[in-house]
């Protein structure tokens, strides 16, 4: 048992270290700047008008993808906030993709409590 138990914890020392290389290798980053989203996405060797780029209707999630030639870049990126899709900008320079919107306050409804 004791064994297992060695083995189980080798394994998800094993799975962490995966999850951490993995996010230290984002070619993307995401930034919260007041009421804005900003999202970098490195996509060297293109043009805009060789990218798409789309919003979710919720504004939870983005795609961008990108080819020329050789060079194809697809990426999907949940976003750790909602934007609202019909602020969202976007630029290329430098082969980095920057993309802003503004985010969608959290609305608040209060309820009354009865007795």
């Amino acid at each position: 048992m004791e064994e297992f138990k060695k083995a189980m914890e080798e394994i998800s020392k094993s799975l962490q270290k995966m999850v951490d290389d993995l996010r230290e290798r984002r070619d993307y980053r995401i930034s919260e700047e007041g009421e804005e989203v900003r999202i970098e996405i490195d996509m060297p060797g293109l043009e805009p008008a060789d990218i798409a780029l789309s919003v979710t209707k919720d504004g939870t999630a983005l795609r961008a993808e990108g080819a020329r030639g050789e060079r194809k870049y697809s990426k999907f990126i949940r976003l750790p906030v909602k934007i609202d899709p019909s602020t969202a900008t976007a630029l290329y320079r430098h082969g980095v993709l920057i993309i802003t919107a503004k985010k969608v306050k959290e609305e608040e409804i209060r309820i009354p409590v009865r007795g």
